[in-house]
């Protein structure tokens, strides 16, 4: 069978290339060293610390992961015209202390909300009673008092700005936020 130059060509070079492979895959060859140093400065200086936050990431404030919207604190929410903790809710706050508890060094504002329905003072007063109650209710789960501060919006920041019942409910609540 006729080959071309070129053909004969390729399988020399892919010849070549195999055997190279396989000898640099042999075990027991030289040993290379590199021509630089590789000595971890904090095997020589105890002090030197790494510039990550502990997980690897570096420069980045995992505290701040408690205040995303779906893996951070969650909201309480309220039956209409009360601030008492609903029982659903039980578990939303015990879950949050777990996680306030996590980062001890961040002080957590607790926001009430209301829905549109009563007056502003009264929407304030109310808020302000949502907000209390979540703090209560932290503490009694061992969250120290001291980290929490509380808020009333009333009804002027809804998170939904509709008007039917469903909108409303979603506008009875506590959220968290950093406190400045």
């Amino acid at each position: 069978m006729y080959k071309s130059k070129k053909t004969e060509t390729i399988l020399m070079v892919a010849m070549v290339v195999l055997a190279a492979v396989a000898l640099g895959c042999q075990r027991g060859g030289p040993e290379v060293t590199p021509d630089y140093d590789t000595t971890d400065v904090r095997d020589v200086d105890p002090s030197v610390d790494d510039a990550t936050t502990g997980d690897g990431l570096p420069d980045v404030d995992v505290s701040e992961l408690l205040f995303e919207r779906d893996s951070g604190l969650q909201t309480i929410y309220f039956d209409f015209d009360d601030d008492r903790i609903r029982s659903d809710m039980e578990s939303v706050l015990r879950d949050n202390a777990e996680l306030i508890q996590e980062h001890p060094g961040v002080m957590i504002q607790i926001e009430g909300h209301t829905c549109e329905i009563g007056t502003q003072e009264y929407n304030l007063t109310l808020g302000e009673d949502r907000a209390l109650s979540v703090r209560n209710h932290l503490i009694r789960l061992g969250v120290d008092g001291d980290r929490l501060t509380t808020v009333s919006y009333g009804q002027e920041m809804p998170a939904n700005p509709g008007t039917s019942e469903s909108d409303l409910r979603q506008n009875r609540r506590a959220e968290f936020s950093r406190a400045m």
